[in-house]
């Protein structure tokens, strides 16, 4: 088998995701609460920039679509929610030459030569969201050639339904009570811009969410690189009676292992949770060996995909360190299904965030949690399909 061509899709404007900074919304969440909200962010000392995520997002956010093509029939496709066009004009232009020819199930050998292929402009960014897009493509393809679900490539069923906690609005989280979900991550509305008046506020924030969620469930909170070390260990020490279980992405990435490992100490119980907007697995390896996390949360769609999360499972396994991949989707949960060190997976919410519905618009047969639990089906590859009527085929 080998590969004869590869396809490149922009995501048309539908009505519940993926419509990216193009059409004025954040990534695949097609507006709602995460575009609607103030939360704080890496922008917010700037105050234009603060109120909301548009205001500053560009267009290395915009989702594309991927299919590869082989010489019997037999194809892959994925929908990456980061990297847009910029992302397509590195498969077509550079990586579609490592490509064209090979046998897809080379997997190994074909993410290294992309990966080897960029270090003099890679190494994060678009090029590795672009890695992503044509690696995921690639399980999937394997998968549908072999007629297996790609969880059982990867070393089979680990778990018989992978549980799930829910990501929202903090003016949401009433709604998730009693949902199945084991617990609910809020977006941190207020961060080190803010000052005094931003701890005050996310004390009171924490302390109105542990209320309405009770002792059942557990409490999360995504700080999207917006705190310091100041701020997250002051608020540490103000929220101890809310139970929480993790600060999520605390402090900007590139130096986590450092930052983040003098954060640990200080506010354990608390456990700190990063590695969304880390790319390089060589990054992964530092934050683990400096024991900079008690979880590692690689973003499988800006990594470098499937591959590059396996990579940094191994590293973790010897660490004792849980790998919860970041954000949501069918891809995630494959991955977490054949990992024992995935204990469950997260569930994005999107829209109103008050409610499960699909988080791909682009993708047909997503599947859904029930009850706050997802079950995969046996269906070849990732089990999913490209929604045609919203893709736009990219011309070079």
């Amino acid at each position: 088998m080998k590969i004869t061509k590869i396809k490149l899709y922009r995501i048309r404007s539908g009505n519940l995701g993926e419509k990216g900074a193009r059409f004025g919304e954040s990534q695949y969440w097609g507006g709602g609460w995460q575009t609607g909200s103030h939360i704080a962010n890496p922008m917010s000392v700037y105050p234009k920039y603060a109120r909301v995520r548009t205001l500053w997002m560009g267009p290395g956010q915009d989702p594309y679509a991927i299919e590869i093509f082989t010489d019997e029939g037999v194809t892959g496709c994925a929908v990456n929610y980061g990297g847009g066009h910029f992302s397509c004009a590195v498969i077509e232009q550079h990586f579609s030459r490592f490509l064209i020819g090979q046998d897809p199930f080379n997997i190994e050998m074909l993410w290294d030569q992309m990966y080897r292929s960029t270090m003099p402009y890679g190494l994060g960014g678009v090029t590795a969201m672009a890695m992503s897009g044509v690696d995921l493509a690639l399980w999937d393809l394997m998968g549908k050639a072999l007629g297996q679900p790609v969880y059982r490539l990867l070393g089979g069923q680990t778990k018989e339904t992978i549980p799930c906690y829910a990501t929202t609005h903090p003016d949401l989280v009433s709604h998730w009570k009693g949902s199945g979900f084991l617990g609910v991550k809020i977006a941190a509305p207020w961060g080190m811009a803010d000052g005094r008046m931003g701890l005050i506020k996310m004390q009171k924030c924490l302390e109105d969410c542990r209320s309405a969620l009770g002792e059942e469930m557990e409490l999360m909170v995504d700080c999207y690189l917006s705190w310091d070390i100041e701020f997250a260990s002051r608020l540490a020490e103000r929220v101890s009676d809310c139970d929480v279980k993790w600060f999520e992405d605390p402090l900007q990435n590139g130096w986590a292992e450092h930052s983040n490992a003098e954060l640990r100490t200080r506010i354990n119980p608390i456990q700190i949770a990063i590695g969304n907007l880390e790319f390089d697995v060589k990054a992964f390896a530092a934050i683990l060996a400096a024991r900079a996390c008690d979880v590692i949360q690689p973003e499988m769609q800006w990594c470098g995909g499937l591959t590059a999360v396996r990579r940094i499972a191994a590293m973790a396994k010897p660490y004792d360190v849980p790998v919860i991949p970041h954000g949501s989707g069918v891809y995630n949960y494959h991955f977490v299904q054949s990992n024992l060190n995935s204990p469950f997976a997260e569930y994005l919410s999107v829209g109103d965030g008050t409610g499960v519905r699909p988080i791909f618009e682009a993708i047909v047969g997503e599947p859904l949690p029930v009850n706050g639990h997802v079950t995969l089906s046996t269906n070849p590859g990732f089990g999913v399909e490209l929604n045609r009527d919203l893709l736009e085929p990219i011309d070079f």
